[in-house]
């Protein structure tokens, strides 16, 4: 039982960093990113508890969706006015964290449950639901705050719940619609984490173009620069740096083990568009 637990931990983390990799330009602190993760393993599962018999006379089986997304997402409702929650990306990040810290206590209590077994508890342990539910709503407190339209936070918390929902009421009727889930909210996690770098990308234009500028600058003047080289130059972690690299056109030559340039000094979105 105790191997499901650790699988669970493992599985949100490695989550949880493909999404806080994609935060270029300006990393969310650690400390933050531990109120987040403590919010969503403590206050937001003892309210859940609470709040899910009650909800549940009328709700049914809308209860928890309704009530779990409206737990995690009070961490990012109040987060809306701190500066540290800059737009969609950060949102998207701090999403993430506290679903990490929700959906670990609650893989932890379903797997010491018999009400469900641990043949359940073993799937939930690769899912990657709260991540995306609570993670959608986070990006879209992150639009309603750049773009001051606080409807936007209705519908990402609709969102969640409504995903919420599909999620629990396919799994109820059979476990084995977890390997259906599982991919395809895998690829809907990956549109809104693309979604949040192209917020990303407009809200960092021109610091972007001189990162691009000093990259290209520093690749020609070396005949090529190595990932690490290219971080402390730049600033920022050598695997954003590598991520950073590939968004801009370099190429890296494994042999090598350096960046070159392979076309002029230009950048394009993830999509392969240039910015207006």
């Amino acid at each position: 039982m105790l191997e499901i637990v650790y699988i669970s931990v493992i599985v949100s983390v490695l989550w949880f960093l493909y999404i806080y990799q994609k935060d270029v330009f300006e990393p969310e602190p650690l400390g933050q990113i531990v109120k987040a993760v403590a919010w969503g393993a403590v206050p937001a599962v003892i309210l859940s508890i609470i709040l899910e018999r009650y909800v549940f006379f009328w709700a049914g089986m809308l209860s928890a969706p309704i009530v779990e997304e409206a737990c995690k997402g009070i961490y990012l409702y109040w987060l809306r006015k701190d500066p540290v929650l800059e737009g969609p990306m950060d949102g998207l990040v701090y999403g993430a964290a506290v679903a990490i810290g929700f959906e670990i206590v609650e893989n932890v209590l379903y797997s010491f449950s018999a009400e469900f077994g641990i043949e359940l508890a073993a799937v939930r342990s690769i899912a990657v639901g709260h991540i995306l539910f609570t993670g959608f709503f986070g990006l879209m407190v992150g639009v309603a705050k750049i773009k001051a339209q606080h409807r936007m936070i209705f519908f990402g918390y609709l969102g969640a719940v409504v995903m919420h929902f599909v999620w629990n009421l396919l799994v109820t009727a059979h476990w084995i619609s977890y390997f259906i889930l599982v991919p395809v909210f895998i690829i809907i996690l990956k549109l809104v984490a693309d979604v949040a770098w192209n917020y990303e990308l407009d809200a960092y234009i021109s610091p972007r173009e001189e990162m691009v500028s000093r990259a290209s600058r520093i690749i020609s003047e070396r005949n090529g620069a190595s990932t690490l080289t290219l971080a402390e130059e730049l600033g920022i972690d050598p695997h954003r740096t590598a991520l950073f690299m590939k968004s801009m056109g370099a190429k890296f030559d494994r042999g090598k083990k350096r960046w070159y340039l392979a076309t002029a000094p230009s950048y394009r979105r993830p999509d392969g568009n240039k910015p207006e």
